[in-house]
């Protein structure tokens, strides 16, 4: 038999979504997070979403931004986009900036959509503590308008009872906002069934539409204390977010329009040092709950309904406090951090397992507190447990940092990312369970290599989310994690797109997120052993000839399997570093690739090629057909032998096949034979009558088979290999 190899080069294959689109093993499946691009060379490859940085301190305006927040906007074969906003870092003002960015899951790429200007009603210096945005779709009901006119009409629809803010933008024609090419501002909701429109109809619309309820909700200080608290914008619409910034005015007496409302928990606010800010999911069109995390040494929780009617005098509402804890002294581990310093998860594993419950950290402690539902007004054992920092391989392998900023929840792998402060003390950040029982944390990530990533950096490295002197502020939704620095300068504020939920580690049970590539499978009628698999990736990403300031990617790896390809069921069995696979018999083979993405680097690897080694069904090359030494009519079949194992024969294969259908007539081997086998080493001239498993010796020794048993009249195509 021959050695052979096949290679598929992974940029120029055509894809699907595996795990979105139907399985077909015939194209490469790209799972979540996954993306192929066709660049050519090295920028031809499959693999992780690459890492993208963004820069909101060095866009047309300046604007220190942090405390991200994203959702998926676009999930379909036209697109995979992400909507991000971050709140204004900057010096306190009377004045705070939103910013928006669309992120390219297929391409990590970011793009600046622009920002818009919040006038609090106050008038005096706030700062952001707490951010996050809410984002919901109306679609209930019909509608109907008139090319030219501004008037929409609604059967079914409940516009004023849902409170849907003036401001927001509309769409006619379907339920899916990707699939909407003009979108109108809405004017005024006049009542369930009325909208005016920001501008007149271009055509008449009748049936399907779609209203993006847009809000963003801040945690917020100020230079006036009792001027501080939650503050909510509604009204918000993606076009109002320019290069040159769009204007949202402070709140007045109106309810349900374009503008910024305090929601205060009473007259004289008592929320008046935010540590952070946690969202509820909305459970209805008028209830949504937010919960705020006040005080640094005794902490207070406060909780509002951010969608009920509001009763305004000057923009300031005092109707929308749910309940107010008491003051717990239940903490420890330092003062806690005013970085969006709160989490609502429902996690699966730990104490809190399928409870919902808010988590927050102090510089060496992470704490959770009961179940939302039993948080009660003046309560102050609302604290449940606390996890405290054990590095990864014990305190005598990493020293523990302690200085806990920030973490947040990644459902798709149930874990939280946790963020430390730099500085002189040793810190890691890390990716882990919640635990209480000491024990290491699960995963370390990242390191300190001091590379700026500004727009003036080296255009020929890669991002990486160095820690440098910022620290990462975290938003995590479906495996993309989005990490903004909270310095001020362009050095010090960047913004990273990492697809943490695409690690190895999550990919089978219990998570299975299947973030990994299936290629398609090879099919060989001739093969009769699978031997090797071999990648070829891109081993240093970034940096060019002579300076030095390529990256080292994360580690992948690979398994294979043989059966259950055509229906997706076949188990994967693992490939190790010597590419070496032990696989008999098989005439298809599949591979899947998976990928390390929480690292030092973080850098996802990329595949530019994968191949497979097989051994065929020719004769083997030791030995070549002698057409002298066969014998037709005595059914007898000779090969000489011409290259020389270098060792012991092994075990050797006869098969003989029906030369016109194909069926396989004998298969027979040396090591247990039902037919003859016998040697000649003078060139047929005697042949010794028995067979051994000696090497060649001379260019005339030869080898013969005669078959137990051979019907007449028959072709036949003789195929000796090795017993495989």
């Amino acid at each position: 038999m021959a050695t052979r190899a096949l290679v598929q080069r992974l940029g120029a294959l055509t894809s699907y979504r595996y795990g979105v689109d139907s399985y077909d093993s015939t194209k490469l499946g790209l799972g979540p997070l996954m993306t192929q691009n066709n660049g050519g060379a090295e920028a031809s490859y499959a693999g992780p979403v690459p890492i993208g940085v963004a820069h909101p301190a060095e866009q047309a305006v300046a604007i220190p931004a942090t405390y991200p927040w994203s959702m998926r906007w676009q999930a379909n074969a036209a697109g995979d986009i992400d909507w991000v906003f971050l709140a204004d870092n900057a010096a306190a003002a009377a004045t705070r900036r939103i910013m928006m960015y669309t992120f390219d899951r297929r391409l990590g790429l970011w793009s600046w959509v622009g920002f818009v200007t919040v006038t609090f009603p106050t008038g005096t210096n706030y700062t952001i503590r707490g951010f996050e945005m809410t984002y919901d779709l109306y679609t209930t009901g019909t509608v109907t308008g008139s090319s030219g006119s501004t008037a929409i009409t609604g059967s079914g629809t409940a516009w004023s009872t849902s409170r849907i803010p003036t401001g927001c933008r509309i769409g006619f024609g379907s339920t899916d906002p990707t699939q909407i090419t003009v979108w109108y501002g809405i004017a005024t909701v006049g009542s369930d069934s009325s909208i005016t429109l920001a501008t007149n109809l271009a055509s008449n619309v009748s049936g399907a539409y779609v209203i993006e309820d847009l809000r963003a909700v801040m945690a917020t200080t100020n230079a006036t204390t009792t001027n501080g608290g939650l503050c909510v914008v509604k009204g918000l619409r993606k076009e109002l977010f320019t290069s040159l910034g769009g204007a949202v005015p402070a709140a007045t007496t109106v309810d349900s329009a374009l503008g910024c409302y305090w929601i205060a928990d009473a007259s004289t606010v008592l929320n008046i040092a935010a540590l952070g800010l946690a969202l509820a999911a909305k459970t209805g069109w008028t209830n949504q709950t937010a919960y705020v995390i006040d005080a640094t040494s005794t902490p207070t929780i406060f909780a509002y309904n951010i969608r009920g009617a509001l009763t305004l005098s000057g923009g300031k509402d005092t109707t929308s406090l749910l309940f107010r804890t008491g003051a717990t002294t239940a903490i420890a581990g330092g003062t806690p951090s005013q970085l969006n310093n709160f989490e609502l998860a429902t996690a699966n594993h730990g104490p809190g397992a399928g409870k919902s419950c808010l988590y927050f950290t102090t510089p060496a402690r992470v704490y959770r507190t009961i179940e939302v539902g039993a948080i009660t007004t003046g309560s102050t054992l609302w604290v449940a447990d606390a996890m405290v920092e054990t590095p990864p391989g014990g305190l005598n392998t990493y020293p523990a940092g302690g200085n806990f900023q920030t973490l947040a929840y990644i459902a798709s792998i149930d874990k939280f990312v946790i963020t430390q402060a730099t500085g002189t003390t040793a810190y890691r950040n890390y990716v882990t369970q919640y635990r209480t029982d000491s024990a290491p944390l699960d995963r370390a990530w990242g390191t300190d290599i001091r590379q700026t990533d500004i727009t003036t950096t080296d255009s020929s490295v890669t991002p990486v989310p160095s820690h440098s002197t910022q620290v990462h502020t975290v938003y995590c939704d479906t495996g993309m994690c989005y990490l903004a620095g909270t310095g001020g300068t362009a050095a010090t504020n960047r913004v990273y797109a990492v697809p943490f939920g695409a690690d190895w580690e999550y990919t089978g049970a219990p998570n299975n997120t299947k973030s990994y590539l299936v290629l398609p499978a090879w099919t060989m009628n001739d093969a009769v052993q699978f031997t090797n698999v071999f990648v070829n990736d891109v081993q240093v990403l970034g940096g060019k000839t002579g300076n030095n300031l390529g990256l080292g990617t994360e580690p992948l790896r690979v398994s294979y399997r043989t059966s259950g390809i055509s229906d997706d069921s076949g188990v994967w069995t693992p490939v190790d570093s010597t590419g070496v696979i032990t696989d008999v018999g098989s005439t298809q083979i599949q591979l899947r690739i998976e990928f390390r993405t929480i690292g030092v680097t973080c850098i996802p690897a990329r595949v530019c090629a994968v191949g497979v080694v097989y051994n065929d069904i020719t004769t083997d090359t030791h030995y070549q057909p002698s057409v002298a030494n066969s014998n037709t009519f005595n059914k007898q079949f000779a090969w000489r032998f011409a290259t020389a194992f270098g060792g012991t024969v092994p075990t050797l294969r006869v098969r003989l096949y029906d030369a016109v259908s194909g069926g396989l007539l004998v298969d027979d081997n040396t090591a247990s034979p039902t037919g003859t086998w016998d040697k000649s080493t003078n060139g047929g001239t005697t042949w010794a009558g028995v067979y051994d498993t000696n090497d060649k010796t001379n260019e005339t020794t030869y080898i013969r088979y005669t078959p137990a048993a051979l019907g007449n009249n028959t072709k036949v195509r003789a195929l000796l290999t090795l017993n495989v």
